[in-house]
């Protein structure tokens, strides 16, 4: 702006000086220049005016009233009879109104060309932007018509592993459920949850990815947990870019009491879409009976595994579970750690008695006559020299030599 306001300036002295010096100063025909039918500095105002604008004008015209001024007293006539004579003052007022209807008209027109330009530059960022939502679509189509081709061998797969589920333990029912989630979804994060309807709180079953939703979890009023209790049916929240809060949940429900929730805590960028919800809908249908039967099967099945009166289990049980851990160490990669002793003189009463209220009730202890084994699900290698130095503490009084397995 400053540029143009000075191109303007320089370009109205040199030109408005020129007419003088040519039309007047060098000329011998001076007294015509007064009374020129189609001045020259008129010709120089409506250059100017079109070419920078009604504001700009303003030096063109100032600088051709000083010259005809000048030119008016240098032929010695009285300035009086110049303000109160319309055949001098004529040429002031035709230089004003020159320079203010073709500075206006050119005004005009730059306001249409920047309107243009502005309208130029959103067709532009919406054609980008409708690209990109083309291209977008485009992806969106091809992995649904990918989807859509395969879903009968989906859904011959889906009946399969749900007949499987009646040859399998409770720990393999979990497992499978997650892997299930993970092949059909594309999900980053699952997890499984079991709920004390009296206690008001939630438990982790198992968990495929980092997820960041506690292990034990109280319900809050209002809390998307509670909400799904409420509704008694799988839900869909906003995406929580911390992860402390999952984007389906669906109860699991054996008749109208709800056993726990099976979530997708975290889903690919590019899966997070309608479709993936509607699916979690069917799969987590499908699932839901055998997880309620899981969760009530699991109850037995501890208790029946248990060694007398305790919490520790059967070496036998321990081993079955020590084989899932792995199971799905190599297929989801997750860690856990294992541990054992020689220990020989103790009963396992005495060593419930040690370790209450001292062990998760995550964690699995087993012992036999002559070894004791603790398992620790979902554990990385980092907490193998703080794991090993907790459970020596447990065991006061009595020789014990912690190794991994």
């Amino acid at each position: 702006m400053k540029s143009k306001t000075f191109n303007c300036f320089i370009e109205s002295l040199l030109y408005t000086t020129a007419v003088y010096l040519v039309f007047f100063h060098f000329s011998s025909f001076k007294y015509s220049f007064l009374a020129m039918n189609l001045h020259p500095l008129l010709i120089v105002i409506a250059i100017i005016s079109l070419k920078y604008g009604t504001y700009m004008s303003g030096f063109v015209v100032s600088f051709s009233i000083i010259y005809y001024i000048l030119s008016y007293i240098g032929l010695g006539r009285d300035m009086i009879i110049f303000f109160s004579s319309f055949e001098y003052y004529k040429f002031i007022l035709m230089f004003f109104f020159t320079a203010l209807f073709l500075g206006k008209l050119r005004d005009t027109t730059d306001q249409k060309i920047m309107h243009l330009e502005g309208e130029v530059s959103k067709t532009r960022e919406d054609y980008e932007k409708q690209k990109e939502n083309n291209v977008k679509l485009i992806t969106i189509n091809s992995r649904l018509k990918k989807r859509i081709i395969s879903s009968r061998e989906s859904i011959v797969t889906l009946n399969q592993i749900k007949s499987s589920f009646a040859n399998m333990n409770v720990e393999q029912i979990y497992t499978e459920a997650i892997l299930v989630m993970r092949q059909f979804l594309e999900s980053d994060v699952v997890s499984i949850y079991s709920f004390n309807h009296e206690k008001n709180f939630m438990r982790l079953k198992l968990r495929a990815g980092n997820g960041r939703i506690p292990g034990f979890l109280q319900v809050k009023k209002d809390s998307v947990f509670d909400e799904v209790i409420k509704a008694g049916a799988p839900m869909e929240f906003p995406l929580d870019i911390e992860g402390d809060s999952p984007i389906f949940v669906s109860p699991i429900k054996n008749n109208d009491e709800i056993l726990g929730f099976i979530n997708i805590e975290r889903m690919s960028l590019e899966a997070s879409e309608r479709y993936s919800y509607e699916m979690f809908k069917i799969i987590t249908h499908w699932l839901n009976e055998a997880l309620s039967e899981a969760f009530v099967k699991e109850e037995k099945e501890i208790k029946e595994n248990y060694l007398k009166d305790t919490k520790i289990f059967t070496m036998g049980y321990f081993n079955k579970i020590m084989s899932e851990e792995e199971r799905r160490k190599k297929l989801l990669g997750m860690d856990f750690m294992a541990f054992e002793t020689k220990i020989e003189g103790v009963t396992p009463d005495e060593v419930a008695e040690m370790i209450k209220g001292k062990v998760r009730e995550s964690d699995f202890m087993a012992m036999d006559d002559n070894k004791l084994r603790i398992l620790f699900p979902a554990t990385t290698a980092a907490s193998k020299e703080l794991l090993m130095e907790k459970i020596a503490s447990l065991f006061h009084g009595i020789e014990v030599d912690f190794y991994e397995i």
